[in-house]
């Protein structure tokens, strides 16, 4: 097949979205497809085609990282907006002119600048992955003062997402997703059943099914870890581990209260585990117990042996799309603690896999963590099934199954 991945972002910019998509087409390209992948210029790497790992990326111009850079408030991610780009939906309709693909695969609101190419002459069969609540939520969290939203609303949602993007951007953005009947999506996927139940609240064709395909990781994460020497800027200790954003969002504030509980009534035979966050500090990040160890800008090697060497893993994630960083800390064989918060609990499973607790929910994290760095049984058994558990998201236990959505889309058509 030859096959047209639309990505708002890709590498260099990696995150976990950026990291899925580069999987999943190395590893189709492995497969023999042919895969181009569309993205967005950004400063880093401008406006031009390049070979990346066998993928063809073509690098396109938009009026947000031209005409309007403004728009973004980090230039060097700049993100599609909820209705068509003409720059971005131009650089489409060219590339669909000039080669023959077989099906398009959306990713992000990159896709609002196809859809209106779809019914056209050069439009091909459509699959779009939500890995996330963009098509429901602007701020694609899908959360409201720390809960679960109940449901889009114009005037809520503008005012939710003001404090993201300012109150103009809030508005545009909002009525734009709002506006969509997403029309011109042939199958849609979600990463978690979360992420599934979400869209349900979104403005969706009527007749469109959504089938649950989960992101994934690279194949081979688990040597990777265990063949990275250890860091030597970890403690010399035991230590707890948390990776991500350093943001309310992703439980920051209650692993540091979880973690402050912990010290003061520890009375283990060992020393009480130093606390290790990786991810970048935000406007947003409380202050951190301490002695707490912060780094940013670690290379992925360097993380996944990290998670190797941990005494126990934290993901207390309010609310998670997915949760690559679980599958990561899992095949590495750190003991998990997570919370039992969207996609999270679609990849843990509580007792056999790592442990999940209430999201938000302080006393239940620092029990949780308490029961894992003090019953060396518990954190075997959920060392071993971690790593059994995240070989189901590698890339080769994954990729067969969107071959088998992109044959059942094209077939369709």
């Amino acid at each position: 097949m030859r096959i047209l991945q639309l990505s708002n972002l890709y590498t260099p910019v990696i995150g976990g979205l950026e990291r899925s998509i580069a999987t999943s087409s190395e590893e189709l390209v492995r497969r023999g497809h042919e895969v181009t992948v569309l993205t967005l210029a950004t400063p880093a790497s401008r406006a031009r085609d390049e070979t990346i790992n066998g993928v063809r990326v073509h690098r396109v111009r938009s009026v947000a990282n031209t005409v309007l850079p403004r728009l973004n408030s980090d230039p060097g991610k700049p993100f599609h907006p909820t209705a068509p780009d003409p720059l971005t939906a131009a650089a489409i309709a060219r590339l669909l002119r000039a080669e023959h693909y077989d099906v398009v695969h959306s990713h992000d609101w990159l896709m609002y600048s196809y859809l209106p190419l779809r019914r056209s002459r050069i439009g091909r069969p459509h699959v779009h992955t939500a890995h996330d609540f963009g098509l429901t939520c602007v701020r694609k969290i899908f959360a409201r003062n720390g809960r679960q939203c109940s449901g889009p609303s114009l005037p809520r949602c503008v005012s939710c997402a003001s404090a993201q993007y300012g109150g103009p951007r809030s508005l545009l953005l909002t009525a734009g997703l709002h506006a969509h009947r997403h029309r011109g999506i042939d199958a849609l996927t979600a990463i978690s059943t979360s992420v599934a139940q979400a869209l349900g609240k979104a403005n969706l064709p009527g007749a469109l099914p959504i089938q649950v395909l989960s992101s994934l990781v690279p194949d081979g994460l688990d040597r990777l870890a265990r063949d990275t020497p250890r860091p030597d800027w970890l403690p010399d200790g035991d230590y707890l581990l948390f990776v991500g954003a350093l943001g309310p969002h992703k439980g920051i504030g209650v692993l540091f209260d979880a973690y402050r509980k912990l010290v003061a009534g520890w009375t283990g035979s060992r020393p009480v585990p130093a606390l290790v966050c990786l991810g970048t500090r935000r406007d947003d990040t409380p202050a951190p117990p301490p002695g707490t160890l912060i780094r940013h800008d670690v290379p992925h090697p360097q993380v996944m042996a990290a998670w190797r060497g941990a005494a126990a893993g934290a993901v207390p994630s309010l609310n998670e799309g997915m949760g690559q960083v679980a599958v990561e800390a899992m095949l590495a064989g750190a003991p998990l603690v997570a919370s039992a918060a969207g996609g999270l609990t679609d990849v843990v499973r509580d007792g056999e896999s790592g442990l999940l607790v209430p999201p938000g929910d302080v006393d239940a994290l620092h029990a949780a963590l308490l029961r894992v760095l003090t019953d060396d049984e518990l954190a075997g058994r959920l060392r071993a099934g971690g790593r059994q558990r995240g070989l189901e998201f590698t890339a080769a236990r994954v990729v067969p199954r969107i071959e088998e959505v992109y044959r059942a889309c094209i077939a369709a058509c």
